[in-house]
């Protein structure tokens, strides 16, 4: 159109030469740009263009240390760059030169609010000139269609912004951030990867936010769509950068901005504006920056990086009790108000909840901190919970658990200080149990679906919901946590639970509709395996195979189910109740005669278990026969009660067969036969285990047959059992030479009140009502020694001797055998059971077969039972027929074997293998090992006097050291058990392994407790136990020697098994247990004391038994019997407290004695600052009598503890003996000078005595040697001394003080004036300055001439007491005083001035500080009205700084 290419201009002075202006700026920017040539070229018309083209080329390099910088250097020759402003001036300049005009001023305004700040003001000028002059230009620029142009004004009005609060204050007034115009240049993007208008207006916005103060921040976010509308317009199509930016300069300046209420972070950030934000989830833009450790493509992790940010800035928004725009409800939205709307429509607007992970996290956090909006979120979701088999129901069920699971345990209801009425309570704990989707119905529908996994869902989270309920339900019983602020009653709470729970019937599904389940899961499995057996059946004839359990699904539906029924019977136990239906069939396809089924799965078996041990007996039909195709097969119908035995017996897993166990033992209890002796059921059941291979399973019917006889009928048998405890107690009166009424158990009238049928049959409720008492654990085991299955197995046996079985007798015997040998060994006193075994094992001749092992167990138990009652039998054999007792290895047949043999238990061979033996032992057989050893130590107890002197004292001692060691052995496997119980309790409660369950139920083990309970509460120990020093030796038939010999071994072994136990009894709670051990020590104790104290002195034996056990158990021993201990010590003479000399070195020195050492413990060990008692009188006798002590004992451990107990009591300080205060003195250590100090300052005895030692000869010469040692005592008196008036002899306060001020003047004044400066000085300042008023008058001239030039240093505050303490010395002569205030005015000044310009520290740079010497200034200059004026222009500049 008639302009000339580039091309054909081109000539000798083309484009780039010389005379063309394209040439001029090229020379400009090869020459360096510096602001006086910028000035200069900016005036010519023709070469401002260049000029401003190169200033912004040079601007963009800046600040550099190797390039000049012209913008400092123009700004500062011309402050109000009058030149640029001349270019907007006039006519209109061409786009091109308006850009780099506005660039110039962008580049000049960033200067200037950066790292040109001391040029602020010309920043601040060019944008009031901006505004006032030349905004109709900008607005004209900003609007126009031009790209650029809109981009360039954009930038400059954000630098504008960014000179500060006033700069942003002006724009935002001057400028329209309303205007709908201004809103359409966010929708105006460039090239991907460029600086497009969109940017620069985010920055614009953004600017405010950085740069504006809170009036202006709370502005610009009350507008509508100023920044909303960055987000409305694609901002998930935004570069990394950019959103980086937006969430960042908002979640710092808006949502941690302090001074702006959430009401105000309410209206901005609204629901809409929420909703925005969150479609970064969703980000597709562009990444264009370095994402550092990336390993997926860089699309992929800007994805992730974008919402990690958005993640966490929503996160940060909506859950933040301190930041966030959240509110709490206490009434959990149960009040009826509107609640958090915002939240709530922000809530609703996350439509991908369902399947974005982060997403669903956002929801689950938003509703854990709101929960008040949980029942208005579930109304109106468009989330569909009704069930069906698609993967959207299944995603909708996960996200509604996660919900669930993310609200607490217990409900936050509770922790209200206030009482709300049960009705609202219970509204509001529902709102976190049960969500409003789900109801009977939906449960029910899901259940009746033909789909696993919707069953399973259901069932889970049905499972989930009565978990929750559960722990509401025990936090509500438990008391411990509510009772605390009295808010409720333990009966409110009783009434809660039960509206709690009917609430919750009223929601889950029938118990009918989980049972149908379960048992059109046992049709489909039976249909698919006939069909499979007809197949198989057309192939080959195969033989009948046990029906599956189905596949994996199944399994796992199963579970479900049986942890939801168990879970029925914890939180709502009246719906259980009320549904009849006998649970015995769902063991339909677990058990057969057969055993376990190889193809069931543990985990279900043990979950089968656990509803069978939850649910209560009644809902069990145990002795009816278990329907199916087995009871054909094995010719005949067992009871369930059968095959849980036979399941006992086969399973192969810990955990299983535990549970078993237990459930047979509950059971069997919930008959009411085995109220007091239920534990013996264990031996009866785990002996089954031991039995032969090839008669097991007859031992399995016998012992069927045996309880289900029992009972059906427990009369006869629990009559028997009576019948044997009067015998044996008749037998033991008579023994004794007492009335059989008399000696019999301590209960009068035993015929009249141990009706024993109904007590063993129904309890022993009708005991205590008769009676009027509880029956106790030791009577217990008086009156029901034994279970009532002894006698019934007994009478079982010799109907099976007597008839025709052969081979099962043997096994049957064997087994019977072994069961009564460990309930033997289990008695406290076997006479009433042997009675009973000998009673069932009279026969007519012939002997029966099997005779020889029913010989010899007789021998066995013949040992306990009296001569004369012994009667004769025919079971009575030859020695070489009969068998040769036990030959295991384990400790148990050990320990009989040795103790059947003559001098077994002396031979260190045996005893080697006992001890190995305890090492191999089991948890669950070391209780029965105690009682076992037990037993062996009574009757070695009994026959003493048959083993002698030289055997009885050996087996003792092996008995005691093998209980000793059975106690150590069963802590160390309890802190296994204990140590593979938390190993487990990370597991998943449905996917636990059998042995990781097992694990887990070891936590509850109680073994080790009663292990500890049988043996410290066993008679033979507590009777025994320093029964010859307590004078109260058991009943016994032994000679002096003898009985001495017996209690000296017993006390002694007892000692070691007490200090064996006694940790581990203080881990475990139970210290208790060693009550009536310790009262025996301590009463023994003060008996020996008391008679030592009231006779003459006598030398002590080598050994005090009781003197050894009190410094065995001191440390778990009463603070009350440990005071009593150690005051009766304290009131001992010395001469029993030292050791005398021998007489040929009577110089030596005296050592402490037995009692000596004893009382050093017991005063040393004692806790830091622990007194010996509360009362104020026993406290004075303690210090008292630990004071008169001291000197003679001279033990530094003590002289610490009288320390402590003085400092606790030292209003007793004038109690103690005046001449402690020369022990304490004499021997100079830190707590002998610590407790002379106290009773200087707490007793004006002691203040006397420490003057009168201060004028002995020598004193003088003491104190100069130890000046640091006796600093603290010095300083006591001298300020003691100026507080009040006392009596003492006349001239001893001036003797003294001139005593001290000769021994400390001098090396306290050299420390102060030392050249290593005020650090460190400690108590020197203060001793000093109280010895000022009696100091000499050239001391105290020499100290008041060189001690102000060490004033001026700081840290020197501590120094100024001398000062002061001159001050008041010199107020007595006018002219000293005023020269002395002359000197100490420069020091003072020079001291803040050094203060000043250290930063302020803990110490004398602290303001404590700085107000005193303030004051000291305000003081000197008062009186003096002059002051150095450098040194006083110094203080003011600094103060001022």
């Amino acid at each position: 159109m008639g302009v000339p290419k580039r091309k054909a201009s081109d000539g000798p002075d083309g484009p780039d030469g010389p005379a063309s202006p394209a040439g001029a700026a090229k020379r400009a920017r090869t020459e360096e740009l510096t602001g006086v040539r910028f000035k200069t070229q900016l005036k010519d018309p023709q070469a401002a263009g260049p000029a401003l083209e190169a200033f912004i080329c040079a601007a963009k390099m800046l600040p550099r240390e190797d390039v000049h910088d012209v913008v400092e250097g123009y700004i500062k020759i011309s402050v109000e760059c009058a030149e640029v402003f001349q270019l907007l001036n006039g006519e209109k300049r061409p786009e091109s030169e308006m850009l780099l005009i506005l660039q110039v001023f962008e580049a000049i305004l960033l200067r200037t609010a950066s790292d040109l700040s001391h040029l602020h003001t010309v920043g601040t000028n060019i944008v009031k000139k901006l505004l006032n002059n030349h905004m109709k230009l900008i607005c004209a620029s900003l609007y126009a269609s031009g790209y650029r142009m809109a981009r360039a004004c954009l930038n400059l009005m954000a630098a504008m912004v960014t000179q500060g609060p006033e700069a942003a204050r002006d724009v935002c007034s001057h400028f329209d951030l309303n205007n709908k115009a201004l809103h359409t240049l966010v929708t105006r993007r460039g090239l991907k990867g460029m600086h497009d208008v969109r940017l620069a207006y985010i920055q614009f916005a953004l600017a405010f936010l950085v740069a504006g103060d809170d009036s202006t921040l709370l502005q610009v976010l009350e507008l509508k769509e100023f920044i909303p509308c960055i987000f409305s317009s694609g901002v998930k199509e935004d570069r990394i950068s950019t959103v980086n930016l937006l969430l960042s300069t908002l979640q710092t300046k808006v949502v941690h901005n302090k001074n702006l209420s959430k009401t105000q972070k309410v209206r901005f950030f609204t629901g809409q504006l929420l909703t925005h934000i969150a479609s970064l989830y969703g980000w597709k833009g562009v990444v264009d920056v370095d994402l550092e450790n990336a390993k997926a493509s860089a699309e992929d992790a800007g994805k992730a990086a974008v919402r990690e940010l958005v993640h966490s800035f929503l996160l940060d928004l909506c859950c933040s009790l301190k930041h966030g725009i959240n509110f709490h409800d206490p009434s959990l939205g149960t009040s009826g108000r509107g609640g958090n709307l915002t939240l709530l429509h922000f809530l609703l607007g996350l439509k991908t909840a369902a399947d974005d992970e982060l997403v669903a996290e956002l929801v689950v956090s938003i509703l854990r901190v709101c929960p008040d909006l949980l029942n208005r979120y579930f109304k109106e979701v468009t989330f569909s919970f009704l069930p069906r088999a698609k993967s959207t129901w299944s995603n909708n069920m996960k996200l509604l658990s996660k919900i669930y699971e993310a609200q607490p345990d217990v409900s936050r209801a509770f922790q209200t200080r206030e009482f709300v009425p049960l009705p609202r309570l219970l509204a509001m704990v529902m709102v976190t149990t049960v969500p409003p989707v789900c109801n009977k119905i939906m449960f029910t529908q899901a259940l009746n679906l033909d789909s696993k996994s919707v069953k399973h869902t259901a069932l889970c989270f049905l499972s989930a919901i009565l978990r929750r309920a559960l722990k509401t339900i025990e936090h509500c019983l438990s008391g411990e946590a509510w009772l605390e602020p009295g808010v409720y009653t333990a009966p409110v709470m009783e009434d809660f639970v039960r509206l709690f729970r009917e609430a919750l019937s009223k929601v889950l599904p029938d118990l009918n509709t989980i049972v149908w389940v379960w048992q059109s899961l046992s049709k489909q499995d039976a249909k698919q395996d006939e069909e499979k057996g007809k197949k198989q059946g057309s192939q080959a004839p195969a033989a009948c195979e046990v029906p599956s359990c189905g596949d994996a699904e199944t399994v796992l539906l199963r579970a479900a189910l049986l942890q939801a029924v168990c879970l029925y019977q914890k939180v709502v136990p009246h719906v259980v109740m009320q549904y009849n239906f006998d649970f015995s069939k769902l063991l339909r396809g677990v058990i057969s005669e057969q055993g376990l089924r190889e193809q069931v799965p543990p985990v279900l078996q043990h979950h089968i278990l656990r509803v069978a041990l939850e649910l209560p007996a009644s809902k069990f039909a145990w002795l009816k026969a278990q329907e199916g195709p087995e009871a054909d097969i094995a010719g005949g119908e067992r009871s369930v009660f059968y095959l849980l035995m036979k399941m006992f017996v086969t399973s192969t897993h810990l955990q299983l067969k535990l549970s078993t166990k237990h459930l047979i033992v509950k059971i069997l209890r919930d008959t009411g036969v085995f109220e007091h002796t239920w534990k013996e059921l264990g031996l009866w059941l785990e002996h089954l285990e031991g039995a032969a291979d090839d008669g097991q399973e007859a031992v399995i019917r016998f012992l069927e047959r045996v309880l289900l006889t029992l009972v059906a009928n427990p009369y006869v048998y629990t009559d028997r059992a009576s019948d044997s405890v009067q015998e044996a107690s008749t037998l033991q009166a008579a023994a004794a030479g007492q009335d059989a009424d008399d000696a019999s158990i301590p209960v009068s009238h035993i015929d009249d009140v141990l009706d024993m049928v109904d007590v063993l049959a129904e309890g022993s409720e009708g005991l205590d009502e008769e009676v009027g008492f509880t029956l106790s654990e030791d009577l217990a085991l008086l009156t029901f020694p034994f279970s009532a299955v002894v006698p019934a197995a007994l009478e079982a046996r010799n109907k099976l001797l007597l008839g025709t079985e052969g081979k099962a007798g043997d096994s049957i015997l064997a087994y019977l055998t072994a069961v009564l040998t460990d309930i033997l060994h289990s008695q406290r006193d076997p006479l009433v059971l042997c009675l009973l075994l000998q009673a069932y094992d009279r026969f007519e001749p012939p002997a029966p077969p099997c005779c020889p092992r029913l010989s010899c167990f007789r021998r066995y138990y013949s040992v306990w039972i009296p001569e004369l009652a012994r009667g004769a039998s025919p079971l009575q054999m030859p020695d070489s027929l009969a068998p040769q007792g036990p030959l295991a290895s384990s400790f148990g047949p050990l320990l009989q074997r040795a103790f059947q043999s003559e001098g077994g238990l002396l031979d260190e061979g045996a005893q080697a293998e006992l001890r190995a033996a305890i090492c191999r032992l089991p948890m669950h057989h070391i209780l029965r090992s105690v009682t076992h050893v037990l037993l062996y130590l009574r009757s070695t107890v009994e026959r003493f006097r048959q083993l002698g002197r030289s055997a009885g004292p050996a087996v003792l001692q092996l008995l005691l050291d093998l209980l000793r060691r059975l106690v150590l052995h069963c802590a160390q496997l309890d802190a296994q058990n204990r140590h593979k119980c938390k190993a487990a309790q990370a597991e998943s409660e449905l996917f636990l392994d059998t042995e990781s369950v097992a694990s887990l139920e070891l936590a509850g083990d109680q073994t080790l407790e009663e292990v500890l309970v049988t043996i410290l509460r066993h008679p033979t120990l507590e009777g025994w136990f320093l029964a010859l020093e307590q004078q109260a030796l058991p009943p016994h038939a032994l000679s002096p020697v003898l009985v001495k010999l017996l209690a000296a071994h017993l006390s002694m072994g007892v000692l070691q098994l007490l200090v064996a136990s006694a940790p581990i009894l203080q881990s475990l709670g139970r210290l208790d247990l060693l009550a009536r051990y310790s009262e025996a020590v301590v009463q023994t104790v003060l008996k020996d004391l008391c008679s030592r104290k009231a006779g003459p002195t006598s030398a002590l034996p080598k050994t005090l038994p009781q003197l050894e056990a009190l410094q065995g158990l001191r440390a778990y021993m009463e603070g009350a019997q440990l005071r009593e201990v150690t005051l009766a010590l304290l009131c001992l003479p010395e001469a029993h407290l030292v050791a005398h000399p021998p007489t040929e070195s009577p110089g030596e020195e005296r050592r402490l004695s037995a009692l000596g050492r004893t009382l050093v413990q017991l005063l040393t060990s004692s806790p830091q600052g622990q007194l010996p008692s509360s009362k104020l009188l026993c406290t004075s006798e303690y210090l008292r009598g630990l004071g008169a002590l001291l000197p003679t004992l001279a033990v530094d451990e003590l002289d610490a503890t009288f320390l402590r107990s003085l400092q606790g009591a030292p209003e007793l300080a004038s109690t103690v003996r005046a001449d402690l205060l020369d022990y304490c003195l004499a021997r100079r250590t830190q707590a002998t000078l610590g407790t002379a100090t106290l009773l200087v300052l707490r007793s004006w005895t002691h203040l006397l005595s420490f003057e009168l030692w201060c004028q002995r000869p020598g004193a003088e010469l003491r104190l100069r040697g130890g000046v640091e040692d006796f600093l603290p005592l010095v300083l006591t008196y001298l300020q003691r001394r100026a507080q009040g008036c006392y009596a003492h002899p006349a001239g001893v306060t001036p003797a003294v003080a001139s005593v001290l001020r000769k021994a400390l003047w001098r090396p306290l004044q050299a420390r102060l004036l030392s050249a290593d400066g005020p650090q460190g000085l400690g108590l020197h300042p203060e001793v000093l300055a109280q010895l000022v008023p009696f100091a000499r008058a050239k001391d105290l001239r020499i100290l008041a001439d060189r001690l102000p030039s060490s004033l001026q240093i700081p840290g020197s505050h501590a120094s100024w007491t001398v000062a002061d303490s001159i001050t008041a010395a010199l107020e007595g002569s006018a002219e000293r005083l005023r020269a002395w205030r002359e000197a100490l005015l420069p020091s003072c000044v020079r001291w803040l001035l050094g203060t000043f310009r250290v930063p302020a520290q803990d110490g004398d740079g602290a303001p404590g500080g700085e107000k005193q010497m303030l004051l000291r200034l305000n003081q000197l200059l008062s009186s003096l009205q002059e002051v150095d004026p450098g040194d006083w222009q110094r203080f003011v500049k600094t103060g001022l700084k």
